[in-house]
């Protein structure tokens, strides 16, 4: 139930060669004015369906999972034309054909798309690929605003709205939503009889930054009897994965860019001082294992599953990683820390679907109806089968009574999607040049980010 399509989200989050991207309610009257949010949702219009005309409609997905159902029955590309032929049985003339991405090189075929003047007319992306950002600027994609209905815009949470928007225009259709915790090892605590510095008595089980250190503390120690520890509290790394590592300063009350996606605000002093918490686990605590910036997100993920460091972010496949570890032991799940005065803030990204520009006014209607069942609030269910949440509030929950994605679902409503999306301005590796100098001390935290604020301001020009 929990196996995500291939790889673990780390990989999934910071944009690499893998996976991961709902309708109904009762139509509301159209607001008035944009709210702070950003939401200016207009009632839809529907294309005629009494049009004899074919319509062809490109649809480009990429290989999530097999089988009509999505249950690893079939093709990965047996979804979404099933989703096809159930949409034709509505309207006749949709002539809608399946094309699958892959991992490693599809934002690369859809930028060729673009600048060829042949874009597909529907395509899936993750928010942090920075699709709505990139393409929302170049003007190459259909706002969704007037057809997204009032009942549409109240169904997202909050944790996914931060994704669906650029500018004053919205163009997204959000379909999934995914969020990590952070996965303990409870055997190593229990081992240092520190099970009362986690927070499992809350109902978010969050904490403050200051918890989780001391949990840190706790749980670095030498197992062997040697003069150095070989456990850790929880692991930093520098390579392939930076995105877990700057979530430190999303949760000290900050962000990367404003709520308008139009000004960059990583140097924001409160970012900073979260960024420094993250460094000073590393460089002034050694609450984590030493040489960080060699260090890489797989690296990390197999030292957890050896039982060299009790606390890694992890998604709920983690679950089955650990039963196949050398020596199995128990996890359990809970939120990212904090900063004092400040909100949970989680690990998430969330995928959906894009309309690119239409020529066609009738067949732009068609396009967006198309998008609309996709991820309508039973359509979207089928993203079970990969582990994830369907990003609409009324699929419900999709787990039943499994209480470890029960709380995971809980924990995605507060997800940062904004931040996600942000951290998708600028490639992983400039985002890991500045991590590894904050990690070796070769640069200070408000450098780096200086650093990095000149990087997303050129990208955002």
């Amino acid at each position: 139930m929990r196996k995500l399509a291939s790889l673990s989200l780390v990989s999934v989050l910071c944009g690499a060669a893998l996976l991961s991207g709902c309708g109904g309610g009762k139509e509301a009257q159209k607001p008035a004015a944009s709210t702070n949010n950003g939401s200016n949702p207009a009632a839809s219009s529907t294309p005629d369906t009494a049009s004899k005309k074919e319509v062809p409609i490109k649809l480009w997905v990429y290989p999530m999972m097999n089988g009509i159902n999505g249950d690893g029955k079939g093709n990965p590309d047996d979804w979404a034309k099933e989703y096809a032929k159930k949409f034709k049985e509505q309207y006749p003339n949709a002539n809608i054909s399946v094309e699958l991405l892959d991992w490693a090189g599809g934002t690369e075929k859809i930028d060729v798309a673009v600048a060829a003047g042949s874009p597909p007319d529907l395509v899936y992306t993750i928010n942090n690929f920075g699709g709505v950002s990139k393409y929302g600027k170049m003007g190459a994609l259909e706002p969704i605003d007037s057809f997204l209905k009032q009942a549409d815009w109240d169904d997202y949470p909050d944790a996914v709205k931060g994704a669906m928007k650029y500018g004053n225009n919205t163009y997204l259709w959000p379909w999934l939503k995914m969020v990590s915790g952070v996965a303990v090892n409870m055997d190593i605590f229990k081992e240092r009889n520190a099970e009362a510095l986690l927070p499992m008595d809350r109902p978010l089980r969050d904490w403050t930054f200051d918890e989780f250190l001391k949990a840190s503390q706790a749980t670095t120690f030498s197992r062997s009897g040697g003069g150095k520890p070989d456990v850790y509290g929880t692991a930093l790394w520098g390579k392939d994965g930076p995105f877990y590592m700057y979530l430190y300063g999303v949760a000290n009350g900050a962000n990367i860019v404003n709520a308008n996606s139009d000004k960059v605000t990583i140097t924001d002093p409160k970012f900073a001082e979260g960024m420094q918490f993250m460094a000073d686990l590393a460089n002034k605590h050694k609450v984590v294992p030493p040489g960080g910036a060699g260090i890489s997100g797989e690296n990390a993920m197999s030292m957890f599953l050896n039982q060299q460091i009790a606390m890694y972010p992890a998604t709920p496949n983690i679950f089955e990683e650990a039963k196949k570890a050398p020596k199995p032991f128990n996890i359990a799940f809970v939120a990212p820390p904090h900063g004092q005065g400040h909100q949970t803030e989680a690990w998430n990204n969330v995928g959906g679907f894009i309309v690119f520009k239409q020529k066609e006014e009738e067949k732009k209607k068609l396009v967006m109806e198309f998008a609309r069942f996709i991820t309508n609030a039973e359509n979207s269910k089928i993203v079970k089968h990969i582990g994830v949440f369907p990003a609409r509030n009324s699929s419900g929950n999709v787990y039943g009574d499994d209480p470890v994605m029960t709380y995971m679902d809980q924990l995605s409503k507060y997800g940062n999607s904004l931040y996600s999306r942000a951290f998708g301005l600028a490639s992983v590796g400039d985002w890991e040049k500045e991590l590894q100098a904050i990690l070796t001390g070769g640069k200070t935290v408000e450098s780096a980010l200086k650093n990095m604020e000149q990087v997303l301001n050129d990208k955002m020009k």
